[in-house]
């Protein structure tokens, strides 16, 4: 994903068709299929982010929902949490928690991290992937543009884009 701005119209239509619910404060992300607002909920007042996928194949769609039906069975500290997802008209969207920081892919930028913010990083990372894998989900790979650190150095996991779905859960006890 970039920084680039998303297409005025499809901001236009992502705000008519969702109903005012949300205002698209800032443009996050930008890929080929999707789209990251930082946005705010006008119902319950408060910062989300809003992931569009405003594709036309109804197979990425189809895997959206399934990555958003994922997403929002797992409860831990470095998932991201998924507040609600659907489909209006030809997009899909989901509602997450706003995560304040940045992508691993820009502090990768900036150069070295202390040896100490690593570990912190990698315990967050395994522990998140444990939890997933104990609920049926076997992440395949992580990017560093879908992983988020906070100012505290804490990192979450923001999306499953590249997971299989396909186990059954597993009691957390025989992982």
């Amino acid at each position: 994903m970039t920084t680039t701005p998303a297409d005025p119209e499809v901001v236009a239509r992502v705000e008519r068709l969702l109903g005012g619910r949300f205002r698209l404060d800032q443009t996050v992300a930008v890929s080929q299929e999707r789209i990251l607002f930082q946005a705010w909920d006008l119902l319950v007042r408060r910062t989300v982010s809003l992931r569009v996928n405003t594709g036309d194949d109804p197979a990425l769609r189809r895997w959206f929902l399934k990555e958003c039906e994922a997403l929002a069975r797992l409860d831990h500290p470095a998932i991201r949490h998924i507040y609600e997802a659907g489909v209006i008209d030809t997009i899909a969207y989901r509602v997450g928690n706003w995560i304040l920081g940045e992508s691993l892919e820009e502090a990768i930028l900036r150069g070295p991290r202390p040896v100490p913010a690593v570990h912190v990083l990698a315990r967050d990372l395994l522990t998140a992937l444990e939890h997933a894998h104990a609920h049926g989900i076997v992440v395949r790979r992580i990017v560093p543009a879908s992983l988020l650190l906070t100012s505290t150095g804490r990192g979450t996991v923001t999306d499953l884009r590249f997971c299989n779905l396909t186990l059954p859960e597993i009691p957390p006890t025989e992982v």
